[in-house]
């Protein structure tokens, strides 16, 4: 015989998915065509582990690691590049879209796209069995992310 409440629970597809609000904020943040210093912290939960760091847009994150001497190839830089025009992309289509203008379909396609990663700059990475790292550049799943709140490790609600 089965439970119709168990049943329910574990045949719920949205486990798997992203929490939204971590997603609406990723994709807010991704959507800016200036960079942001600092970026705003965050700590993540992932896999059993402590991430923190600050979030920054994706083409940001890209331009960051192209910048990097050990990542200087023509990979990230082109990333970073698409990245930053998509994110020109939607925000062209809001700001048409506000004025009443007509939004083409690139620009629809790129307010449209689904936001998958996180990007996080400044990233400590805490652990049961050891220190945290230094700062560094983390891209991540948001499907991953089990759990989050604003601020770093420690930070209080003041």
């Amino acid at each position: 015989m089965s439970d119709p409440m168990l049943d329910s629970i574990t045949s719920r597809s949205d486990w798997s998915e992203p929490d939204s609000v971590l997603g609406t904020y990723v994709a807010q943040m991704d959507r800016l065509t200036k960079p942001v210093d600092p970026g705003v912290p965050l700590t993540l939960s992932v896999h059993g582990l402590l991430v923190s760091g600050d979030l920054i847009p994706q083409w940001q994150w890209f331009a960051e690691v192209s910048e990097l001497n050990d990542y200087e190839d023509a990979f990230y830089t082109g990333m970073a590049e698409h990245m930053k025009e998509q994110s020109d992309l939607a925000h062209d289509a809001i700001r048409v879209r506000d004025i009443g203008g007509e939004v083409t379909h690139r620009q629809m396609s790129a307010l449209l796209a689904p936001t998958k990663y996180i990007h996080l700059r400044n990233t400590r990475i805490y652990s049961p069995d050891s220190k945290p790292g230094d700062g560094r550049l983390w891209r991540g799943r948001l499907c991953d992310v089990s759990g989050w709140t604003p601020g770093g490790p420690g930070a209080s609600a003041g």
